[in-house]
């Protein structure tokens, strides 16, 4: 399908490329009336650079999303770190002017396959943020709407046919972490993380792997915990299980995420060993609430989960108006964050 340009709006108008770009920028330049002749063109022809601004001072957004409700599925997580991306994700689809229906998935519902309601009445499109098992995803693609998910299956590419999918990068930013503690001289490096669950925990132990094996270190499953857990190490019993089952506390733990750290630290407090004096311990989230709690902070990951929550939203609302465009995997930047919970040499901040 061959992109709508200016040009090609302008020759439908018969007006000028110029007359026509200063109309989308909504240029006092331009009469009122052109403006609005040349927007409402460009969002009939599928001009895709219209910004919201615009579309909603000429009340085509309205227009364009009155009939649109989306729905969310979740998991009822035990972790916080959903809470800041369904912010996002509301605050985008009301700028969208699009309703939001929120749903939390039961682990009997998931087993016995059993669709919340909501997927029974007039929706536009869904935004799965947890991954659901092949089962449960095929009987939500029975219904023929739209799908954005939120991260994927380790083998990304059971839901890749089905829908766009957002994904934090992770693999190149747990690696830099991990290259760090090498950096400063340790090479007995654990890992606790859940890799069955989704590919951005078994990229995050991708990444830790590589750094090591890069640095000549051979990786010891002695001090590593990969394996299923029943909350995937979101509740503290399961984390301090998996630090007992290490054959040795090694010099520094990469967790798969900030809960982990958080009861990795606590659980090693208790022992009387000091972070990172004693151990050195990093993240991934940069969840807000663990940070309040850690002391020493925690070096780890920032995702930007409003940020996250709108790009899946925009990822939609693209997916809504051009339905016969190739599947797409986007990968989300993150920034690694280093504070003292890594730091054995100088005080950082």
């Amino acid at each position: 399908m061959k992109k709508v340009t200016i040009q090609d709006v302008a020759r439908e108008l018969n007006l000028s490329r110029n007359t026509v770009a200063k109309a989308l920028n909504n240029s006092d330049t331009v009469s009122y009336e052109t403006r609005y002749l040349v927007i409402e063109k460009a969002y009939e022809m599928g001009y895709s650079k219209l910004s919201p601004v615009v579309l909603n001072q000429f009340k085509l957004r309205n227009k364009m999303d009155e009939t649109k409700t989306i729905v969310v599925l979740n998991r009822r997580e035990v972790s916080v770190f959903w809470n800041s991306i369904i912010m996002g994700i509301s605050d985008e689809l009301n700028a969208c002017g699009c309703k939001l229906q929120f749903n939390f998935i039961s682990e009997q519902d998931e087993k016995n396959l059993v669709l919340p309601l909501d997927l029974q009445a007039d929706i536009s499109g869904i935004i799965i943020l947890s991954v659901f098992s092949k089962e449960y995803i095929n009987q939500i693609m029975k219904r023929n709407i739209p799908v954005v998910f939120c991260d994927a299956p380790c083998n990304i590419q059971e839901i890749a046919p089905y829908g766009d999918i957002v994904i934090c990068e992770s693999m190149d930013s747990i690696k830099t972490i991990t290259k760090s503690l090498i950096d400063k001289g340790m090479t007995k490096i654990g890992f606790i993380g859940d890799i069955t669950y989704c590919k951005t925990i078994y990229d995050r132990y991708i990444g830790y792997i590589s750094a090591l094996k890069e640095a000549g270190i051979k990786p010891d499953k002695g001090i590593m915990a990969t394996y299923h857990a029943n909350t995937r190490f979101y509740k503290p019993e399961e984390v301090e299980e998996a630090l007992r089952g290490f054959s040795y506390m090694p010099e520094a733990i990469v967790c798969a995420n900030d809960d982990i750290a958080f009861y990795t630290i606590r659980y090693l407090n208790s022992k009387g060993l000091s972070v990172p004096d004693d151990v050195a311990v990093t993240g991934y989230d940069n969840t807000e609430e663990m940070s309040k709690m850690l002391d020493p902070f925690l070096t780890t990951v920032r995702v930007g989960n409003q940020r996250l929550g709108r790009r899946l939203v925009q990822q939609l609302m693209w997916r809504l108006q051009n339905p016969n465009f190739p599947k797409e995997v986007i990968y989300v930047a993150v920034e690694v964050i280093f504070r003292k919970s890594s730091n054995k040499n100088m005080d950082v901040k």
